[in-house]
């Protein structure tokens, strides 16, 4: 009997009058960042141009860029799809996301001297109001991580520093969608607290531990969800961790 692959659903995109070419990508962009697409979705211009309500063209053009920087796979008769995990690939990943997120902390300590960065700690307290220890809404709490770590890097205003995070975002999506799956995820809202202190310290190297701890904690929860995942890549095969 043949096995029936994963069952896979449309996130909720936001539509528009127009749903112009920039708009579709940039809500395409926003949900592959926050995990909204699992591993091996396929991304097919019918559902998406329903999901949209508009035609494929904004679609296809939208799902061809995102094929040209790597973040999807060209897939016939799919369009594209979400690419796979490996643990040596999210192993890469982890190292040079490091260095990045790193550096934009350091550079932004420099230029945020003297700022209020109470808008962080109103995204950390909204994180901390969703109680992780029982059935939490882990859509909404990726979402807000995301926006506190991107808050928190822009602070360093260097636009190119700013693209090279996004695209590995892009890239670490997909395993946030595993940790959608999950009814627990153990936060780290002690690592935020201490980043945004040691920002309003001006200690760039104390926030980038903060932060290197931060992301190493998330990466711990997510290794040992591809341990027990039943992810298989292309081939039919199960993905080692």
């Amino acid at each position: 009997m043949a096995t029936k692959g994963p069952k896979y659903e449309i996130p909720p995109l936001k539509a528009s009058p127009s749903s112009t070419i920039e708009h579709v990508y940039a809500e395409l962009k926003d949900a592959l960042m926050s995990g909204e697409f699992s591993p091996g979705q396929p991304m097919r211009l019918k559902e998406l141009a329903v999901a949209f309500g508009t035609s494929h063209m904004p679609i296809r053009e939208s799902l061809n860029r995102l094929s040209g920087i790597d973040i999807l796979e060209r897939a016939p008769r799919q369009s594209a799809r979400v690419p796979m995990i490996t643990a040596e690939g999210l192993r890469d990943l982890l190292e040079v996301r490091l260095l990045n997120e790193r550096q934009a902390i350091v550079w932004g300590v420099k230029k945020s001297a003297g700022k209020s960065l109470n808008y962080l700690r109103e995204i950390k307290e909204k994180m901390e109001l969703l109680n992780m220890e029982k059935n939490a809404d882990v859509k909404k709490y990726l979402k807000l991580n995301q926006l506190f770590h991107f808050a928190v890097y822009n602070l360093s205003e260097n636009k190119v520093l700013m693209n090279t995070i996004e695209a590995h975002w892009l890239q670490a999506g997909r395993v946030l969608g595993l940790r959608r799956k999950e009814t627990r995820v153990v936060p780290g809202h002690h690592n935020h607290r201490e980043i945004i202190d040691q920002l309003e310290k001006g200690n760039g190297l104390a926030a980038a531990d903060a932060l290197e701890r931060d992301i190493m904690e998330a990466h711990e929860q997510i290794f040992a969800i591809l341990e027990k995942s039943d992810l298989t890549d292309r081939a039919g095969n199960r993905v080692p961790a």
